[in-house]
């Protein structure tokens, strides 16, 4: 049997794909209440959770877990969250992320190997031979390169990824929970919503000092990872940073031959009854990515995004949201956890997730 896991991510995620693109480290921060941006304002306290959506479970697959549900159904009582998010489920599982280091394996030794993992980066169209700032087809749009680079914002040499959130017991303050992806293709699933049509993002600072960059595009707000698997099933295995107790699940497909899975790392929020969104708000909650540097700018210098492409920049034609986001391409998951695109709280926050790769 051959069948399509399908990951998705979105919140306070950094992908760190290594040197030669053969492993990408997906890494969700650790913010809580005790973590201040420049403005002197705490981040709401995240909660990074796995929920994957399956035929059929077998070992650790809890699909009525009360913290889980009460933070992905927060307006609901705990009956009606727990109910929801079983049957968001379906034969699959959820399980809320603490000090985890996942990945992914073939559901069986006698099943071929997972395919090499790659990068989507050949779609994405120029104008006057730059990149353009904003992509103009659901094909264009899976360029991996919508997924905002941390080190474009930076002066040469300065973003450097600290080593130690790579190491087998990475920074508790820093890293919540971890996912080493080693298959598949990783391609932008969604660009953020910032009204009707797509639109870039510029970063500055949020005191409104200095110029913006130059570097100004549309950016992912959904990033996904398509694994094309030759067997009946798939293994998510969890290992502990401080080497305690895991947990693994082995996945089977549904009758659709799918298996969905959606890693998010999320504040506690109620999605909105729709997409729609004109007026997001400055994303800063980006400055915490910063403070996976090995030399972390201090926070009032940090360049942040905002809505519109700054003075001078490219020019763009007017293309709507929606024909870049094909019905038909929708996550049956999203849908039952009321996350389909555009209805994040980071579509309100412009807060997407980050690319920085190692030196």
């Amino acid at each position: 049997m051959d069948f399509i896991l399908r990951i998705l991510f979105t919140g306070l995620i950094a992908f760190v794909p290594n040197e030669d693109g053969t492993e990408l480290t997906v890494l969700l921060l650790n913010a809580d209440h005790n973590y201040h941006v420049s403005d002197g304002s705490s981040l709401p306290h995240h909660k990074p959770v796995f929920i994957a959506r399956a035929g059929n479970c077998t070992g650790d697959c809890p699909k009525r877990d009360s913290d889980v549900a009460q933070f992905m159904f927060a307006d609901q009582s705990l009956s009606v969250a727990l109910d929801a998010l079983e049957e968001a489920v379906g034969g699959g599982a959820a399980w809320l992320l603490a000090g985890s280091d996942l990945s992914i394996r073939k559901g069986s030794s006698s099943a071929p190997e997972l395919p090499a993992l790659w990068f989507r980066t050949d779609a994405r169209g120029t104008v006057n031979g730059q990149p353009r700032i904003i992509p103009t087809t659901a094909d264009e749009r899976e360029d991996y390169s919508w997924v905002a680079n941390l080190k474009q914002l930076c002066a040469t040499g300065s973003c450097l990824v600290d080593q130690a959130v790579l190491a087998s017991q990475p920074p508790s303050n820093l890293v919540a929970a971890r996912l080493r992806l080693r298959s598949g293709k990783v391609f932008t699933y969604s660009v953020a919503r910032l009204g009707g049509n797509v639109t870039p993002v510029r970063f500055e600072r949020r005191d409104g000092q200095g110029s913006p960059s130059s570097y100004t595009q549309a950016v992912a707000s959904w990033v996904a990872a398509d694994i094309a698997v030759s067997g009946d099933s798939i293994e998510i295995v969890e290992a502990k940073f401080n080497g305690g107790a895991g947990r693994s699940m082995i996945l089977e497909p549904d009758s659709n031959g799918k298996i969905e899975v959606a890693v998010l790392n999320l504040p506690p929020f109620v999605p909105p009854a729709s997409s729609a969104n004109n007026a997001p708000e400055v994303g800063k909650h980006f400055e915490m990515f910063y403070e996976l540097n090995q030399n972390a700018q201090a926070p009032e210098t940090r360049l942040v995004p905002r809505a519109g492409a700054p003075s001078g920049a490219q020019s763009y034609d007017a293309v709507d949201w929606h024909l870049i986001h094909p019905q038909a391409e929708q996550s049956q998951l999203l849908n039952a956890l009321r996350l389909d695109i555009g209805r994040t709280v980071y579509d309100r926050t412009i807060c997407p997730p980050l690319n920085n790769t190692i030196p």
